[in-house]
């Protein structure tokens, strides 16, 4: 097979290419700004509270099973996750948010933060979300379907429960903190 190169076009010297952007300059800008305002510390803050939180969670019923228990934390874990997005003023925080409470968890959880890794539960109700539909009761029957139990309507209602409650938790100390806009 031979190269044809005809339909080649060679810039001329008057060519500009267009400008790259200095992302990591802008990054590096935006991080200082966020320390200076003391959002950063907030943020960092923030994901180790929520870690606690979904660290403690017992839930209505704790005698139930230790996979029961661990499929709640991954769901309260998701949910915290998308109230970072949510709620943080910009993407930088909710990363830093994310990482302190995902190495808080680490730390202070290493079994379940061992199953949380190895759990694809958060694909599942990613789908829900993007979805856009019916959220919160997709999220609940999908946390029903998890733990195994896909037509408990009772479990479903306590998934999107918790899914709320966490969602209206991450907003809650958002608010309270005082992140500069």
């Amino acid at each position: 097979m031979r190269n044809d190169d005809s339909d080649m076009k060679i810039m001329g010297d008057d060519y500009d290419p267009p400008e790259e952007k200095d992302d990591a300059g802008e990054t590096a800008q935006q991080l200082e700004k966020q320390k200076a305002n003391g959002n950063l510390g907030r943020a960092r803050q923030l994901g180790a509270m929520m870690a606690e939180e979904v660290s403690a969670v017992e839930g209505d019923a704790p005698a139930a099973g230790a996979a029961l228990l661990t499929q709640r934390r991954i769901l309260l874990a998701f949910a915290v996750e998308v109230g970072f997005e949510a709620f943080l003023p910009d993407n930088l925080l909710a990363e830093t948010a994310q990482s302190v409470f995902y190495e808080t968890l680490r730390k202070d959880a290493p079994d379940f933060y061992e199953d949380l890794q190895e759990s694809g539960a958060f694909s599942f109700y990613f789908l829900c979300v993007r979805e856009g539909r019916q959220v919160e009761q997709k999220v609940g029957e999908t946390y029903a379907s998890l733990c195994g139990r896909p037509k408990d309507e009772a479990l479903a209602q306590e998934g999107e429960a918790l899914y709320r409650r966490f969602i209206d938790r991450v907003q809650r100390f958002v608010e309270g903190m005082g992140f500069l806009r």
